[in-house]
């Protein structure tokens, strides 16, 4: 997950919403560690990566997009 520290962490862009469950979202979120990707449901942070580039966040987050579902939050935390 991002740094505690990070002034940039508060704000994200939302990349997409999941059609069948509206509350799982996937975010960019920009941090001094560089750019994180989120899976969220709520509150609740499924799913957390930290890449080097945006390109590479863009690019899992669409892998992700199409494979999601609500039974895979268990093993998405534990990848």
């Amino acid at each position: 997950m991002a740094c505690q520290k990070c002034p940039y962490t508060g704000k994200y862009e939302l990349l997409w919403r999941d059609d069948a469950e509206p509350d799982v979202i996937c975010v960019l979120l920009r941090c001094c560690a560089g750019p994180e990707l989120q899976v969220r449901r709520g509150e609740q942070v499924l799913l957390s990566e930290i890449f080097t580039t945006k390109s590479a966040v863009l690019e899992r987050a669409e892998e992700l997009r199409g494979n999601f579902a609500p039974a895979d939050a268990e093993t998405l935390q534990h990848a």
